[in-house]
């Protein structure tokens, strides 16, 4: 089984994916390594998964991790800790970091505390999704506009560039004046 930490980024070079993605799918990826379920910081441990926004099920997993080495979570400290991480976890700014990455909410704000983080994580995600279609418009521009300057185009395809060009710039006016806004809601935050 991989370590924990493996198993959250796999920063591998490219021809080595396959083979990196191959020995995953063998081996599989535990959320604790030996050592980790020895050192038995439980609530360490916990407070780290709630500081992340991990639901009340991780230890599930954590338990099967551990199993391997004979060792079994302490339920408790690992509890009392993830609530002590969630309350760093649950808040609007952390609700907004969450949306704008991109990343998706796991659920592990307990009820009623999930309000200001989701109100955070909402316009996050709005942030994510201007920023995501700006990037899109952005390459086509740099694609339509390098079509421009191929020799022997016909005037009626200079034309239609032209005017995918004109109406690419438009949208973009469009979402960074949304990005503005969105600015400002987050100000108000």
């Amino acid at each position: 089984m991989l370590p924990h930490s493996a198993c959250r980024v796999l920063a591998v070079p490219p021809r080595s994916l396959v083979i990196a993605l191959l020995s995953l799918a063998l081996q599989g990826c535990a959320t604790l390594s030996e050592r980790e379920c020895r050192d038995q910081d439980w609530y360490g441990i916990g407070a780290d998964d709630g500081y992340d926004g991990a639901p009340a099920s991780q230890i599930d997993a954590h338990r099967e991790a551990c199993a391997e080495f004979g060792i079994e979570p302490d339920a408790e400290q690992y509890e009392a800790g993830r609530r002590d991480g969630l309350v760093q976890y649950c808040t609007v700014t952390r609700g907004f970091e969450t949306g704008r990455d991109g990343s998706q909410y796991r659920g592990g704000c307990p009820a009623g505390s999930d309000r200001e983080f989701l109100r955070g994580y909402d316009l996050g995600r709005r942030f994510y999704a201007v920023e995501q279609e700006l990037q899109r418009i952005n390459g086509d521009l740099r694609m339509y506009r390098s079509q421009g300057t191929t020799p022997d185009l016909s005037d009626a395809d200079q034309r239609r560039l032209y005017t995918r060009v004109r109406d690419l710039e438009f949208e973009r006016s469009q979402l960074e004046a949304e990005l503005r806004h969105l600015e400002w809601e987050r100000a108000r935050l």
